[in-house]
């Protein structure tokens, strides 16, 4: 089979250490195709990712405002430093693909599309932006966020998704007939990228949670709340066991909730660590926490969660038990039911109950679940949806 080239737009791309920095480059390392790949310059990278990509990557990075990125000036320097690197490339490619978030990604490869209407464009979205529910009122640039999806839906060629409740969201309305254009490519992880001699050698029982929460709708305020409600319900497990969060920076309601704990030494929120560390981290914890957003009908139009983390496969690659708290239709619920964790929505008393069947060692997943997460399984699946709309 022959060899490809393709060319890339992704303003987040390894070797920065975001999710969807990791999200992007572990679906694509190790497919048959060699990348060029356009990202944004930023300052917290982890090199030593690089290293376990079997492809050929050329990655041009763009001096741009990283740290403002919604804004005009940002993404038009981007969009001119994408467009320019693909004429200077002087290479034969046999594709455009692009990948979000930021969507100026996808206006980019757009606009070398328009100049190189032969060459197919295959788009990646790591979330919707549409009927993202937190896009609030004051977002920036979010009418043009919005016109990018709807455009970008489109024109594209192929439209890879990570999930199929994200697909019926997008793909709505005067854009349902254009469903057949997606495919859905599932988010994966590494097992080689694992320390291979972690142990979980904890004095106590320990949740572990790694990445962002937000303000709103994901929080780590529940969960705090449920730890208080737990030890009211069992004293005898005071002292048992440790929450843990690792990562940004908490939000000040959470902080403001932590300080009103009864039983605040329970949780502890830890400064954000490296990748290589945090899945030392995933690997040494009894059992990792995954807070989803946590969404309604009447407030945000939804009765699922249509976001799939690209965290929850790093915690599979840790082959520990999971506890979620998410709701009852989304992704995360879906692989969690398969797989023998629990789940809990946003009621304490639940999310105590799920914590103390953790603690008591009651769960055991069926880590055959996790293992159809693995990247030789998924790349094959990427390549595919990349060489279906290609004529080689």
């Amino acid at each position: 089979m022959k060899r490809l080239n393709g060319f890339a737009v992704s303003w987040f791309f390894a070797p920065y250490i975001g999710s969807a920095d990791l999200d992007f480059f572990k679906r694509i390392k190790d497919t048959n195709i060699s990348y060029t790949v356009v990202q944004a310059a930023r300052e917290r990278r982890d090199d030593q990712v690089l290293k376990f990509a079997s492809t050929d990557f050329e990655r041009i990075e763009v001096a741009v405002d990283h740290a403002n990125p919604r804004t005009e000036s940002a993404r038009k320097a981007f969009v001119k430093a994408a467009v320019e690197a693909f004429e200077r490339a002087g290479k034969q490619y046999d594709f455009i693909i692009s990948h979000s978030n930021e969507l100026i990604s996808h206006a980019a490869a757009a606009e070398i599309k328009k100049r190189h209407p032969e060459l197919p464009w295959i788009t990646y979205f790591g979330d919707l932006f549409v009927r993202n529910p937190y896009v609030t009122p004051g977002f920036p640039l979010a009418a043009e966020d919005r016109a990018i999806e709807r455009d970008t839906l489109r024109q594209a060629d192929r439209v890879i998704l990570n999930n199929a409740y994200q697909r019926d969201l997008m793909f709505t309305g005067d854009l349902a007939p254009l469903v057949d254009k997606a495919v859905v490519v599932p988010h994966c992880f590494d097992p080689r990228m694992y320390p291979q001699s972690a142990t979980q050698s904890n004095d106590k029982f320990v949740f572990s949670h790694l990445g962002m929460l937000y303000y709103i709708k994901r929080t780590a305020t529940p969960v705090l709340r449920a730890v208080d409600r737990l030890l009211e319900i069992y004293p005898d497990y005071r002292g048992r066991f440790e929450v843990r969060f690792y990562g940004a920076s908490a939000s000040e309601s959470d902080l403001h909730e932590h300080a009103a704990m009864r039983n605040p030494t329970h949780v502890r929120f830890e400064e954000p660590v490296s990748y290589g560390e945090s899945l030392r981290l995933m690997c040494e914890a009894d059992a990792l926490l995954l807070i989803d957003g946590l969404f309604s009908q009447e407030e945000d139009g939804l009765d699922c969660n249509p976001f799939f983390p690209g965290k929850l496969t790093d915690y599979m690659g840790a082959r520990r038990p999971i506890a979620s708290v998410t709701m009852a239709k989304g992704p995360t619920a879906d692989i969690m039911g398969r797989a023998g964790n629990l789940i809990a929505d946003g009621r304490i008393d639940r999310i105590a109950y799920v914590l103390k069947r953790y603690i008591d060692k009651k769960i055991t997943p069926d880590y055959s679940v996790y293992n159809e997460y693995t990247v030789d399984k998924v790349a094959p699946q990427m390549e595919s949806a990349i060489r279906s709309v290609l004529k080689v």
